[in-house]
């Protein structure tokens, strides 16, 4: 395709398009007053931003994280993706939905109240009504948002009307306090402070699950990074009340603090629990213990032991120590044996501040008590019936499997080393048979005080300690600034809704006409309906008002007739041989006999003697338009009734135009034409005319013209603009591909003239 055929295609598009300027202005009208008005209408919304610091912990911090890291050789680089990854942990934290719960709980947002038509007033903590459930669980368990339209006139008399997915759930007449019963439970509405009862009021209350509200608030949240190196998190929300939007920002800051907290306290909290219980037991033993030793002083007079038996005992010291430490160990061991059996610690954090010295223990503890961590943060998003939490139980019950037998290994190794200790108690006992019977005794019972008493302490020290810990605990985040609001609004956005509405402006009417110009079947000019069909459309025929051409008065048809004359002699190769032209048409009314006419007398103002046949035997009008329906014409001629030279008349139109009339109408024009004799004719008067043209009948509903097309040299197939159907034109199609018809030439008559020639 040519860059002058692109060129006129868009010349003529854009031409069709100017023409309908009216629906241009119309549509600037009506999408540039939607667009004034919803920026009327809608209220503004402001951004709500605040700041955060991730803290990290000493532990496994950045600065812990980055120190050690360098110190095996991996690139700084590295250690601050690590801690980007761990910012973006956090974020997803702080927009879980545990968290944004908690805050639509603590702040209300299940319930919102607005008044007003067309311009909404939305309330938030100076809302007129008090909408208050008389299950106070019920926001946990309402899975559905129900619309509630409150009525109250100027006596605050209260209708109201409950609402589910546009069915009716409940209703009411009454007066404030209102008790409203609906199929999910009663609300009682109450008015505040904030109600004004001068003037007649209407309001719209949505209440809501803490869930559905919890889902909505995780879609209007923002989070992000400042940048990938640094743990500052931005929080951001828009809302058309700023005050509601801070308090939303500050509570989600809250609550992560909050969760921070608990997180990093469920260890020592859950340790202080068990230090709190083995000193208590502890506390017993050793009394019972002491009093003991006091019942046998009483018993047997005893006030000093003798110098021998303190000679033998600080010889014995170091050894008493070492079997000390030893029971030490054992009872520590048994405790967190103990501990593990126990069913109801099954998931419960193994203490880890006992002080067990060996290091196998430590690690396979640390091990078990990270895992059940894991699980607990799990537990806080996912319900116990999950199947991953499955899988992490069975994970924890293995663990805490292995674990248990290594302290019960490490357990019989102390085990040993104690039984040996007290074979040597046992040789040692034997060097002092000669004490008297109490000191043994004495000597048995304060050792078992003084392992009482030393366990005891321990454990008091562990307790201060742990409890010293719990309470140096600080927030996750490190408030860089707390929720502030943005003094220009950001919704609606004006520029781009005005540029919306220019756009809308140009596209719709486009659209429009692009849809009406699809839809349309039918075409307008030759370049139209070479678009949607495989023939060679030519030319165009434009409009005129008179059926003669060449009167002077229709220059640009006349000139367009002169030039399918050339093209006629062109498609005849200009030969004289070459002299028969079939004017046909697909339907009636396209203007084949106009053409077929005019195309004569175009050829006969050459000098040229021509002859028109009027072959549309069904439904004539050539005759009538030139000869006003002579009686006899070529079905007379055919049938022998009349002699061609009788019935062929001289036109008026030009000296040079002689007309064939049809003559009487026939129903069996097709086997008229069909005949030998209609054959001959045609041969003959080819000797006798320069230029012969057929105006036959339409090819769509009779089959008249079939016969002509093996007579002619040329079919002239003639459409109309705005009336020709593009769908007809497939039969045309089919006659060619058929090679029905061979040499044609295809134009579009009645075409309307927009601008110049």
């Amino acid at each position: 395709m040519s860059n002058s055929y692109k060129q006129s295609n868009i010349v003529e598009l854009v031409v069709s398009y100017v023409k309908h300027w009216k629906l241009f202005v119309l549509s600037f009208v009506i999408c540039v007053g939607l667009a004034g008005a919803y920026i009327l209408v809608k209220n503004p919304e402001f951004r709500i931003n605040a700041n955060i610091l991730i803290k990290e912990d000493s532990k496994s911090g950045m600065s812990g994280l980055a120190s050690s890291m360098m110190k095996t050789g991996i690139p700084f680089g590295d250690v601050l993706s690590v801690g980007g990854s761990a910012v973006d942990d956090e974020i997803e934290i702080i927009n879980s939905y545990s968290i944004l719960r908690e805050t639509v709980k603590d702040l209300g947002l299940n319930v919102s109240c607005s008044s007003g038509l067309i311009k909404k007033t939305n309330y938030y903590q100076d809302s007129p009504l008090r909408i208050t459930p008389a299950n106070p669980d019920m926001p946990d368990t309402l899975r559905y948002t129900i619309e509630m339209k409150v009525t109250v006139d100027k006596q605050e008399n209260v209708k109201v009307k409950a609402y589910y997915d546009g069915d009716l759930v409940g209703s009411v007449k009454s007066q404030f306090p209102a008790k409203l019963t609906t199929v999910f439970g009663d609300f009682l509405i109450e008015k505040t402070k904030f109600y004004d009862g001068d003037k007649n009021r209407k309001f719209k209350v949505y209440y809501s699950g803490y869930g559905s509200s919890t889902e909505a608030l995780m879609r209007n949240v923002e989070i992000s990074i400042a940048s990938k190196k640094a743990n500052v998190v931005n929080l951001f929300i828009d809302d058309e009340i700023p005050d509601r939007g801070k308090d939303i920002l500050n509570s989600i800051i809250k609550n992560y603090n909050l969760y921070g907290i608990d997180e990093k306290n469920v260890t020592a909290v859950r340790t202080a629990e068990f230090l709190q219980q083995r000193i208590d037991l502890m506390a017993e033993d050793l009394s019972a213990v002491e009093r003991e030793v006091e019942k046998y002083k009483e018993d047997n007079q005893l006030t000093d032991i003798g110098s021998e038996a303190r000679i033998i005992l600080e010889k014995s010291s170091d050894f008493k120590e070492r079997l000390i430490s030893a029971e030490t160990q054992f009872s520590v061991i048994s405790i967190i044996e103990d501990f593990l059996q126990a069913p109801e610690n099954r998931y419960a954090v193994v203490p880890m501040s006992l002080g067990i010295e060996e290091e196998s223990a430590v690690e396979s503890l640390l091990a078990y008590n990270e895992l059940l961590m894991e699980r607990l943060k799990l537990l806080r998003s996912t319900n116990p019936g999950n199947p991953i939490i499955e899988s992490m139980n069975e994970q924890v019950d293995a663990t805490r499997q292995s674990v248990l037998m290594t302290i019960q290994s490490i357990k019989r190794g102390i085990e040993y080393a104690r039984n040996d200790l007290r074979e040597q108690e046992k040789t040692f006992n034997d060097r002092i048979k000669g004490m008297p019977k109490q000191e043994r005794e004495y000597i048995a019972i304060k050792r078992q005080q003084e392992i009482k008493q030393a366990l005891y302490l321990y454990l008091l020290q562990q307790q201060e300690d742990n409890a010293l810990k719990l309470a140096l605990e600080n927030p996750k985040a490190q408030i860089i600034d707390n929720a502030y609001v943005n003094s220009r609004p950001v919704k609606p956005m004006k520029k781009l809704i005005a540029a919306a509405a220019l756009l809308f402006t140009i596209i719709l009417p486009i659209v429009y006409l692009y849809v009406r110009k699809t839809l349309n079947r039918k075409f307008h000019n030759a370049r139209q309906l070479g678009n949607y069909t495989m023939l060679d459309v030519y030319m165009d025929i434009h409009s005129s008002c008179s059926p003669r051409l060449f009167t002077g008065q229709t220059e640009t048809v006349d000139e367009d007739m002169r030039d399918l004359r050339s093209m006629v002699f062109r498609a005849m190769d200009n030969d004289i041989e070459h002299k028969v032209a079939t004017v046909t048409s697909v339907m009636k009314g396209e203007g084949k006999t106009f053409v077929a006419s005019n195309l004569a007398l175009s050829v006969a103002m050459l000098g040229k003697k021509v002859l028109l046949i009027d072959a549309n035997l069904r439904n004539s009008s050539l005759s009538t338009d030139i000869l006003n329906a002579p009686a006899k014409g070529l079905t007379q001629v055919i049938q022998g009734q009349s002699d061609y030279k009788s019935v062929i008349q001289e036109s008026s139109w030009h000296e040079n135009l002689y007309v064939l009339p049809a003559g009487d109408v026939r129903s069996n024009a097709a086997e008229v034409l069909l005949s030998s004799a209609f054959s001959s004719l045609v041969n003959e008067l080819e000797s006798l005319y320069d230029f012969i043209v057929i105006d036959s009948a339409n090819l769509y509903d009779y089959s008249d013209t079939m016969p002509l097309l093996h007579l002619n040299d040329l079919t002239i197939v003639v459409t109309r603009a705005g009336f020709s159907d593009k769908d007809t034109m497939e039969y045309i199609e089919t006659l060619v591909n058929k090679e029905v018809i061979s040499n044609y030439i295809c134009i579009v008559n009645d075409v309307v003239q927009t601008s110049g020639r």
